[in-house]
């Protein structure tokens, strides 16, 4: 499905870190296996953040939304609508998006909604949000990612015997209309035949989890874990992801080297490194490094390029940027759109 949009804008991102962090070395009982040190080769296994064992998205998200208003970023009454992407809710219902509603004190007519996406959820959230956009004047939709993948049940318990996915992450982008003639496209495919190469399988009403499931986990998450068929998401990524990205740019009329960003899902630096050369474009324009410096927050790792790698471009100036997120679905959806100079791109610690 193809989509265009005009006159509308991101102008703000933050991302909320945990305070703790963790190094790859540091978490498993054997750094110097043969196969550790492959996935750190490869994968780019580095440091990451992890939440508490009792922390919530919400919480994070909330702490988020609080340091915006305490700063004069953002006020709750300019806020029209909360889209949030994540596969870490706090519960089945409420949704994280009424829970933020209620404890900001927010007007009822501010439309709340949840989507449960995973590696593509902030470009599927950017398409969820330019829509309501749509329908808005003045006010902004406010589109939180993220996930608490990395948090374990109990933080007391022995180093890991193998390597563990997520790195923990709330992302809160600010996005508004503007009288600007900013011209968005945008595209979004699914191949459900190829959903059991990245799973969760636990959890849901067909596999319900269990106090056994729980304490036979590895790394004591509050999920079971995620199963992947690595090939085959790998092939996946490398197959459907440069003709969406052509397709844009034949949208748009422009080419290849006009574009100064690749703001890509991090599943890996092996990945988006074979991507580049795929693409034909220098590593310098895709910021590959999220994986190792914060861990794979799944939804959260595009906003976390933004703030992390390109907090001072993008408050400087404007680029023409084209963002993917791919995965989970499986799935993949691409946007191309100019982003800056931003009101505000920064990371900020939290407590959690």
């Amino acid at each position: 499905m193809l989509f265009e949009f005009e006159g509308k804008i991101i102008s703000g991102v933050l991302s909320v870190l945990p305070e703790n962090e963790y190094i790859f070395e540091e978490e498993n009982i054997d750094p110097q296996d043969i196969k550790n040190r492959r996935l750190k080769r490869i994968i780019g296994f580095g440091k990451r953040r992890r939440v508490k064992a009792d922390t919530t998205l919400s919480e994070m998200l909330l702490y988020g939304m609080r340091y915006l208003m305490d700063h004069d970023m953002l006020q709750k009454e300019q806020i029209g609508a909360i889209v949030v992407s994540t596969l870490s809710q706090d519960f089945l219902l409420p949704q994280i998006s009424m829970i933020l509603h209620g404890e900001l004190g927010l007007s009822p007519g501010v439309f709340c909604i949840d989507s449960p996406q995973a590696c593509g959820g902030f470009v599927v959230g950017l398409l969820e949000a330019f829509m309501l956009l749509e329908h808005m004047q003045d006010r902004k939709v406010i589109l939180c990612t993220g996930e608490i993948f990395n948090r374990r049940t109990n933080p007391n318990e022995p180093k890991l015997e193998h390597p563990s996915f997520g790195g923990d992450i709330a992302n809160i982008a600010v996005l508004e209309n503007t009288s600007e003639h900013h011209k968005i496209y945008a595209n979004a495919y699914s191949d459900g035949s190829q959903r059991n190469a990245l799973l969760i399988r636990d959890g849901g009403f067909k596999y319900p989890m269990t106090e056994e499931k729980l304490k036979a986990q590895i790394n004591h998450s509050p999920i079971m874990g995620v199963e992947m068929d690595g090939s085959a998401v790998f092939n996946f990524v490398q197959k459907e992801v440069p003709p969406a990205i052509e397709e844009l740019l034949e949208m748009s009329k422009l080419q290849m080297d006009e574009i100064d960003y690749f703001l890509f899902h991090q599943p890996n630096k092996f990945m988006l490194q074979k991507l580049a050369e795929k693409l034909g474009v220098p590593y310098s324009k895709i910021p590959m490094n999220i994986t190792e410096e914060l861990g794979n927050s799944d939804s959260g790792t595009i906003p976390a390029v933004m703030t992390f790698d390109l907090s001072k471009q993008l408050t400087e100036k404007q680029w023409k940027c084209c963002l993917s997120g791919f995965g989970g679905g499986l799935s993949w959806t691409s946007m191309l759109m100019d982003i800056g100079p931003l009101d505000f791109c920064e990371s900020i610690d939290s407590p959690f």
